[in-house]
């Protein structure tokens, strides 16, 4: 079988950066975990998301719901449809302001883990020698 789905319906939603969230992966062993991660998450009516920053890029894409995005000194008012993208090492949290669930998708990627292991990877796949960070020179 290759086209895998899962269900709303299906979905546990856990507690975690004051919202609920269902991360997309592990897929149960049946998809190999790729370099990106990815949640469905829900705020509920009045929540706000806990402010953070990380050193990865990542989207919003509402599906259900509005509220206020806060990026760095910035806000907008976002809602279903809506596309957010927001560049690492901004502070940023989502405020339901409504009276019915925000829902969301979310992916991330890149960061400094996600940077070095691709680096080696292909180090290792052409047989090159990796720099060695802030010299400008090879290992």
């Amino acid at each position: 079988m290759h086209v895998f789905t899962t269900r709303p319906e299906d979905m546990t939603f856990e507690a975690e950066y004051n919202v609920s969230g269902r991360r997309i992966f592990p897929w149960g062993g049946a998809v190999k975990e790729p370099s990106w991660g990815g949640a469905w998450v829900d705020v509920a009516p009045g929540d706000t998301s806990t402010a953070h920053s990380h050193d990865e890029n990542e989207m919003f894409f509402i599906t259900e719901g509005s509220g206020i995005m806060r990026i760095g000194e910035e806000t907008r008012r976002v809602g279903a449809g809506d596309t957010v993208f927001i560049t690492p090492f901004l502070d940023h949290d989502l405020t339901n302001d409504g009276d019915t669930r925000l829902r969301f998708v979310t992916i991330w990627w890149g960061g400094s883990d996600a940077v070095a292991a691709e680096r080696a990877h292909w180090a290792a796949e052409f047989g090159i020698a990796e720099p060695v960070a802030g010299t400008g020179t090879d290992r």
